[in-house]
């Protein structure tokens, strides 16, 4: 009677435990991914990291903190973790979805290590077309490969940025694809909605397109192959002016914010059975445009309109690249070359007259060289070199003490070793 007992209490006990393990299980199929990853660095400049623009130098009249000191860095949290489900079917189309997040915190107003969003977006997929619903990288101008090491290295060159979207790409042939779609308008990167800002106040989405050329026939170096194609934003932008005097008395202005961009990848030295061995890559990009501070597409600094006399609002025209070659000295190791170009044309009353434009940036350049170490699947190494220069449309203060100006200009160098671990 005694182990009958016993055995009737073990049962009681297992029966819940098993209940509870089937509930917190998935009824698809679901793959855990992510790495782990430390940043060591030093900056010539006092910044972050993360810097996406140069301080102003010191001058002999005015003294720049950020200029007069540089500082080191260390950093775990850009380490990620993603999901991928693979649904039941619908409409004949493979149904998926991705999401992923990680610790650097920025757009939620965290502090750095606090958990944030990434990505969250769903797939349908058909034989020839392909339906992308959610928070994704953006569907054209990005360069296709990228080997910066710090998570915002290069970003002011079209590199490419994370918006809510929906994005439809058919493919004519296997060769030939379009895209077109809708994609969020307004930037949230610093953690809010801006629901009140000018490009959601328009009225419109933003709207996005692409046509391109993917083939295998030129060969290949791992997934990258011989593409090309050209694409483009499309948005309104309604800015307002308020009466400092009467803030019952305002006005808006609507103007136009776009960008159109060519982007490539060219294995110039295709691999070879498989192995990457000395085999070159080409990709980058070219982009042209105008009033880009929603969605921030140039990260920092991604700048919109300003006032002329009259209060009427305008907005600079803009012009860049970004090119990177790899070289693959092993089949793990590569050595890569990476150049930046921004430019901002402003009007000469701008540059003379407005405040906010004059303490804008005119112009930026980067430059970096890294090399990459691939010591098994799971395990990179990679050490870089960086140097950017932006120099200002004119004369400003900066963060400083003194009577004068300081420079029009500004440099960062930094070096950065990083580790990651796949899995």
């Amino acid at each position: 009677m005694k182990k009958l007992l016993l055995a009737l209490f073990v049962i009681s006990l297992i029966v819940p435990a098993l209940g509870n393990a089937g509930s917190v299980s998935s009824r698809y199929d679901v793959t855990f991914g992510g790495f782990v990853k430390y940043d060591l660095g030093y900056s010539s400049q006092n910044t972050s990291a993360d810097a996406g623009s140069a301080f102003r130098k010191s001058s002999s009249t005015r003294s720049v903190l950020a200029d007069e000191y540089g500082n080191t860095f260390q950093s775990g949290g850009e380490t990620r973790f993603n999901f991928l489900i693979k649904g039941p079917d619908l409409w004949g189309a493979r149904t998926s979805a991705f999401i992923e997040g990680d610790f650097r915190g920025v757009t939620t107003g965290n502090q750095y290590g606090g958990f944030q969003l990434r990505h969250a977006f769903m797939k349908f997929n058909w034989t020839s077309a392909e339906l992308m619903i959610g928070q994704n990288w953006q569907q054209w101008g990005m360069p296709y490969y990228g080997t910066w090491l710090g998570t915002s290295d290069f970003n002011q060159y079209l590199r490419g940025i994370r918006t809510p979207q929906m994005a439809l790409r058919y493919f004519f042939t296997k060769e030939f694809n379009a895209m077109v779609g809708i994609t969020g308008a307004t930037d949230w990167s610093d953690g809010t909605r801006q629901f009140n800002d000018g490009y959601a106040r328009s009225n419109w989405p933003g709207l996005q397109s692409e046509i391109a050329y993917w083939t295998d026939r030129c060969g290949k170096i791992g997934p990258h192959n011989l593409k090309f194609a050209l694409g483009a934003y499309y948005g309104r932008d309604k800015e307002t002016y308020v009466d400092p005097v009467n803030a019952a008395n305002y006005k808006d202005d609507t103007i136009n914010a776009w960008v159109s961009a060519f982007r490539y990848s060219v294995p110039i030295v295709p691999e070879k059975q498989g192995n990457k061995a000395m085999s070159v890559l080409l990709n980058g990009n070219f982009f042209i445009g105008q009033n880009v501070a929603g969605n921030k597409w140039m990260s920092t600094p991604s700048y919109g309109a300003y006032l002329r006399p009259g209060n009427d609002a305008a907005a600079p025209t803009l012009f860049g690249l970004f090119a990177q070659a790899s070289w693959w000295l092993t089949n793990n190791v590569s050595l890569n070359g990476l150049y930046g170009y921004l430019k901002y044309n402003y009007s000469e009353w701008a540059r003379t007259n407005s405040a906010v434009a004059r303490d804008r940036i005119n112009m930026s350049q980067t430059y970096a060289v890294n090399l990459l170490w691939d010591a098994n699947k799971a395990i990179r190494f990679g050490i870089e070199w960086m140097t950017m220069f932006n120099s200002f449309n004119g004369k400003g203060q900066g963060t400083g003490t003194g009577a004068g100006f300081a420079d029009g200009s500004g440099t960062i160098n930094q070096y950065r070793l990083a580790a990651w671990y796949f899995f």
